[in-house]
């Protein structure tokens, strides 16, 4: 808040003139010649006798034969009052200086941080972001190509036990007969053995695939969350750049 300047009384007025008059030598002055001194079209020369008169009394003026000198005491108290309004002037100054030049030096900062800082900073931020959603396209593709190798059972065809239409079979293709269905069935059950190793190895890896894509869907899940945070944290970040180049 600026500090409001009042004018000094006259009689302080005249009391300074006489001292600034008197620095080399005492100063002799009529009542004319302090009239004319001053340039203030508002004091009149009946107001400059009354308190001419007045310091006289109060024995702060001396007065001889139409000259008034400035009293040697009224001198000293003088000089000490003028000492300690000068160092007030200037401790004054000094505040002032100091509170511009930090206003300044706050006002420079603030330029700097919303015309380069931030703005560096939110592009940074949506550069991270991109990568992110970059990486959240290639990190989490379902490798359909993954499948383990499962060798085909090839069931070959079982040896005839067929011998033809006869009357009578002798012993020997009876016997040949039986020994054909015994490694057919052999045979078929090593198969269905096979088969079934087969299946719970199909079993095992559906679980395992289900497993996977489970998990994949929820760190895909956490990665969108988290994309969407930052991407809200980086719109936040430009209203508030748009408020304080505009508003403030």
């Amino acid at each position: 808040m600026k500090k409001e300047i009042q004018p000094k009384p006259l009689h302080e007025t005249i009391l300074e003139l006489f001292y600034f008059e008197s620095k080399e030598k005492p100063c002799k002055l009529t009542k004319n010649e302090v009239f004319w001194k001053f340039k203030d079209p508002s004091v009149s020369e009946f107001q400059i006798e009354e308190v001419l008169n007045w310091l006289v009394h109060h024995k702060k003026l001396n007065e001889n034969l139409g000259y008034y000198t400035l009293d040697k005491y009224e001198a000293i108290e003088l000089e000490e009052r003028i000492k300690k309004e000068r160092e007030t002037i200037r401790k004054e100054a000094n505040s002032i200086f100091y509170t511009n030049s930090y206003s300044v030096k706050k006002a420079k900062i603030f330029e700097i941080f919303t015309h380069y800082i931030a703005p560096t900073l939110l592009l940074s931020y949506t550069f991270f972001i991109l990568f992110l959603i970059n990486k959240l396209n290639t990190n989490f593709e379902l490798s359909v190509g993954k499948s383990e190798n499962i060798s085909e059972v090839s069931i070959a065809e079982p040896k005839s036990g067929y011998i033809g239409k006869k009357k009578a079979l002798s012993d020997k293709e009876v016997k040949y007969l039986f020994k054909n269905q015994q490694q057919n069935i052999v045979y078929l059950n090593k198969n269905i053995d096979t088969l079934q190793k087969q299946v719970t190895k199909i079993n095992e890896i559906h679980s395992k695939s289900t497993n996977e894509i489970h998990q994949q869907i929820k760190i895909l899940h956490n990665q969108v969350h988290a994309i969407l945070f930052h991407l809200s944290i980086l719109l936040v970040g430009f209203i508030l750049l748009f408020f304080l180049k505009n508003f403030l």
